[in-house]
């Protein structure tokens, strides 16, 4: 079975038409680049411009468009197997890289959810870099030409600012109108490691700095006669000390996280009571 395996992303944002252009790092599982002695190396991929879910020949679109034909896309194969009876909306939600023939990531296309495979696109919007952003990490787009294209096609240049693509983009669908093949976009240096390796300081979470701050009380929980110190896979741990166990500066803290415990399932998780300790405790704040 053939299928396409989604390795990474990193979406462009246009500002002059509020349109972001979806890069995929992607390749097929059939195809292998060529390793030391002549043996095969690992799978082959590329940076490239998704279009599957925008309008008629467009490399751009609208955020708004390409979540609403994901969607699209989904209601129309489940109804295509409502009919044949093959499976249930719920199960194609679940292993929609089966029926899609995508893999996010890793393992089997059964292992991609629905959820997941529309998470490459709702991330990447969200995530997406200006051309001029690009450029300042050394990165940046070129048009190439499709696969046996006639010679007289527009020359490769790096693309360094919006400005300079849409001239690009110009040059190239005039090309294509006078007879020219398809063309596609895809990032420069053509190393795809190293254009990963040049994301890593945009996709860094900035630091943020706490202060250590101390109150005269704070909050376990409790089942009146143990509190608790954390789960694990197998259960929990606790403390007989009223003093010990997992400790929270609030109230508020301690109860969202028994919220989260039930709903979550976890064992006996309706056994835990917040309470409050009157003793000197050390937390870590943002300031």
């Amino acid at each position: 079975m053939s299928y396409e395996i989604f390795y990474n992303k990193q979406f462009v944002s246009l500002r002059k038409t509020g349109e972001v252009i979806p890069m995929l790092l992607a390749g097929s599982n059939n195809c292998y680049e060529i390793g030391m002695g002549g043996r095969s190396g690992r799978r082959s991929r590329d940076w490239c411009s998704d279009r599957f879910y925008h309008r008629k020949h467009k490399i751009s679109e609208k955020p708004a468009v390409i979540l609403g034909n994901l969607d699209a896309e989904l209601r129309k194969i489940i109804r295509r197997h409502r009919r044949d009876k093959e499976a249930k909306p719920a199960d194609i939600q679940k292993h929609f890289g089966y029926y899609a023939g995508i893999v996010v990531g890793s393992g089997h296309c059964a292992d991609t959810s629905w959820g997941q495979y529309r998470a490459v696109y709702a991330n990447g919007i969200k995530n997406a870099l200006t051309i001029e952003q690009l450029d300042e990490l050394n990165i940046n787009l070129v048009f190439r030409a499709g696969f046996n294209s006639p010679n007289g096609m527009p020359s490769t240049i790096p693309i360094r600012t919006e400005r300079e693509y849409f001239a690009e983009l110009k040059k190239w669908r005039e090309w294509q109108a006078l007879g020219g093949r398809s063309f596609y976009l895809s990032y420069v240096p053509l190393g795809t490691d190293t254009v990963l390796a040049r994301l890593k300081p945009s996709r860094q979470k900035p630091t943020i700095e706490k202060v250590e701050v101390e109150q005269d009380h704070y909050f376990v929980l409790t089942d009146g006669s143990t509190n608790l110190l954390r789960y694990t896979s197998r259960g929990y741990r606790y403390s007989y000390s009223k003093t010990g166990g997992k400790r929270f500066p609030t109230e508020k803290a301690a109860e969202t996280y028994r919220q989260q415990l039930l709903a979550n399932e976890r064992y006996q998780a309706d056994i835990w009571k917040v309470q409050r300790v009157e003793s000197i405790a050390r937390f870590l704040k943002i300031p």
